[in-house]
């Protein structure tokens, strides 16, 4: 009898460990990660990640600096690893380059072409579009 109690507690002692291990396991899981990107002139910036927006954006920012002199100090960024980056770029009145951001690529086309008109930038086109999720061409 009271080896069954023994035996009892341990089991009940190693099931709150489990569920313990995995309520931690579920919380890192659940940690948002951010995708940024700062766009260049030459269209080569990559999508970096981190775990806050603030050092996503800082650390696109260098990235394009490490192979870029035209970068635009100024990146898009997104915690939903299933949107799409549109670099779009433009040559009238002078050539530049910016990105959009958004959950299907023609909502992140858009969201850059407006940047561009409101800035009374034309002759513009889609360079390629980039997964958040993963950094590839897409």
């Amino acid at each position: 009898m009271m080896r069954t109690r023994w035996l009892e507690t341990v089991a009940l002692l190693a099931l709150g460990m489990l569920g313990l291990s995995a309520m931690f396991y579920a919380g890192a899981a659940q940690e948002k990660r951010w995708a940024a990107i700062d766009p260049n002139n030459e269209t080569t910036s990559p999508v970096v990640w981190s775990g806050t927006e603030t050092k996503a954006r800082a650390d696109a920012i260098e990235a394009c600096r490490r192979g870029s002199k035209t970068c635009a100090n100024g990146p898009a960024s997104t915690n939903e690893m299933g949107d799409f980056f549109a670099v779009v770029c433009c040559t009238k009145p002078r050539r530049g380059c910016a990105v959009g951001v958004a959950g299907a690529r023609q909502d992140a086309l858009k969201s850059v072409q407006k940047i561009f008109a409101d800035a009374g930038y034309s002759t513009c086109s889609l360079r390629h579009y980039l997964s958040a999720g993963t950094g590839k061409k897409d």
